[in-house]
């Protein structure tokens, strides 16, 4: 099963990782990329184009950020291959061990028919 896990930081969270953190993570991710529960990550830039595309209505709304109001911030995503929910709790706690506090929002998707 393919899970998208979207992780969101405290918006007043302003310290970057610590050497140690990124050395941490790196090893977690080699690992995770290792047994194919990785599929593809990505994390947050500094200074990145932030927007909302909305419908409603037949009618289109673009809202471009940075969304100061917002109190928590998209901090990045990953993919994942897991065999089921278990799986996915498991890596989810892995990675919250090494990224600390944190929340990760994980939905089931699928791929489309080819």
């Amino acid at each position: 099963m393919k899970i998208l896990s979207i992780m969101t930081l405290d918006a007043t969270r302003s310290a970057p990782p610590a050497p140690e953190e990124i050395e941490r993570m790196g090893h977690l991710i080699a690992e995770m990329r290792a047994k194919g529960v990785l599929l593809d990550t990505g994390g947050r830039v500094g200074d990145m184009l932030e927007f909302n595309v909305a419908r409603k209505g037949g009618r289109d709304t673009v809202t471009d950020g940075p969304f100061a109001e917002s109190k928590e911030v998209v901090g990045g995503y990953a993919l994942l291959d897991v065999r089921d929910r278990a799986e996915a709790e498991a890596w989810t706690r892995r990675f919250l061990d090494v990224m600390g506090d944190a929340t990760c929002y994980l939905r089931e998707i699928e791929s489309p028919p080819m």
